[in-house]
């Protein structure tokens, strides 16, 4: 009897025992189950932290080009909030612009980029979708919509990047912004030098289509069903100088077409541009020289009584410091002034006037302060005094909270 109950109780306490271990063993599974789980989304959609351009792209459009494998989503917003006294109404507030980057690594050469914008909480864009491949480091090819590399902020724009509240007038006013069009191209860089070349589709003129305020963004197709029939060339050559110190010039050189596809004339335009980044101080130039062939054609195309310009000029010249520099602390504090010419109407085809109103010439004074307590986030606040030359002059004060990851 004693030895059938010590055999029981031995039973027992083996089938206990390994109960307890198929216990822990189902635990381990599940943890190793958890841990694959995380290691699937690692490699799917990495986690980067290091923000930094892609030959020319701001940091956030970068992170896709840069990720080594899988999904990379990113993004940028900012909320607008405007005093324009002498105007009704006199104030604004507007989630200006809320974004998306969506991108892919199929290889870690072969990468798919994107960013579609969503402005005034219900206009939907696309601001540029291309497939590009990096054979190496100093050479890439890249084809889809894709950015004109003309300026500063049109591929850089992520609001924390810049100081003003507002994009630069002449990159917003002379330049189309954002400036995209459908095409393919080369890129590559060095220690040294920095380049993009792409060809893409041309400008189109259509009747009744035309703001006098914003010449070159009447005749820019964006991409959307562009009319081709004639190819436009677009192009950017940087050197990079030490203290880094950039200095470059681009060029966008494109045939105007009717919606028949018949070239009507040519625009030229070629923009100087400095970046200097460097102990604290933050410089920018960029200068535009517009040359328009055929501008009285193309005035007859629009048809709409105001002039297409011969040709067009502007600059700005920003510089902005950051106080918190000489203080320990990660966080940033730039005071800025900047001052701009944009010069739409320089010269007019025979027979025409220059438009007037908000259309006339521009000079800008603009300061204002950019606090970044993070480099991702941006809180901003400027003074712009608009003077133009046949409209009454403009005080526009503003305000912004922007973000980017």
């Amino acid at each position: 009897m004693r030895k059938a109950l010590l055999g029981t109780l031995l039973l027992s306490t083996a089938l206990f025992a390994q109960e307890e271990e198929v216990k822990k063993l189902r635990e381990e599974v599940e943890v190793l189950k958890e841990e694959i789980r995380k290691l699937r989304l690692e490699i799917a959609a990495p986690e980067i932290t290091e923000y930094r351009s892609y030959t020319g792209l701001g940091p956030a459009a970068s992170k896709a080009l840069f990720n080594p494998k899988g999904v990379s989503i990113g993004g940028y917003g900012e909320i607008w909030f405007t005093s324009i006294p002498k105007e009704r109404p006199r104030f604004e507030t507007d989630v200006f612009r809320f974004i998306t980057y969506l991108g892919y690594a199929f290889t870690d050469k072969l990468k798919f980029n994107s960013e579609i914008e969503i402005e005034h909480t219900d206009e939907i864009l696309v601001e540029f979708a291309f497939l590009d491949y990096r054979v190496n480091r100093f050479f890439g090819v890249r084809g889809g919509q894709v950015l004109i590399p003309v300026g500063i902020t049109n591929e850089y724009h992520e609001p924390p990047t810049y100081f003003s509240v507002r994009q630069p007038y002449l990159e917003k006013k002379l330049f189309p912004f954002t400036w995209k069009e459908n095409g393919v191209g080369v890129y590559g860089e060095t220690d040294m030098i920095e380049f993009r070349a792409y060809l893409i589709n041309g400008m189109r003129a259509e009747q009744g289509v035309y703001d006098p305020t914003e010449p070159l963004d009447s005749v820019n197709q964006n991409g959307g069903q562009a009319v081709s029939d004639s190819v436009a060339f677009t192009g950017r050559f940087d050197i990079k100088l030490p203290k880094n110190l950039k200095v470059g010039l681009a060029t966008f050189i494109s045939p105007v077409l009717n919606p028949g596809g018949d070239t009507l004339g040519t625009v030229n335009l070629f923009s100087p541009h400095l970046w200097w980044q460097y102990a604290g101080f933050d410089v920018r130039f960029v200068g535009a020289y517009v040359n328009v062939s055929g501008a009285d054609k193309i005035s007859q195309e629009i048809a709409t009584g105001d002039p297409f310009p011969e040709k067009m000029q502007g600059f700005y010249f920003q510089v902005a410091y950051n106080i918190l520099r000489h203080f320990d602390t990660d966080h940033e504090l730039f005071i800025f002034g900047k001052v701009e010419n944009v010069d739409r109407y320089n010269k007019v085809p025979a027979g025409y006037t220059k438009p007037t109103g908000k259309a006339s010439e521009l000079n800008v004074i603009n300061f204002g302060v950019s606090y970044r307590p993070h480099p991702l986030v941006a809180l901003k606040a400027d003074y712009a005094k608009e003077n133009y030359e046949s409209y009454q002059d403009l005080d526009v004060y503003s305000a912004a909270i922007t973000w980017m990851f």
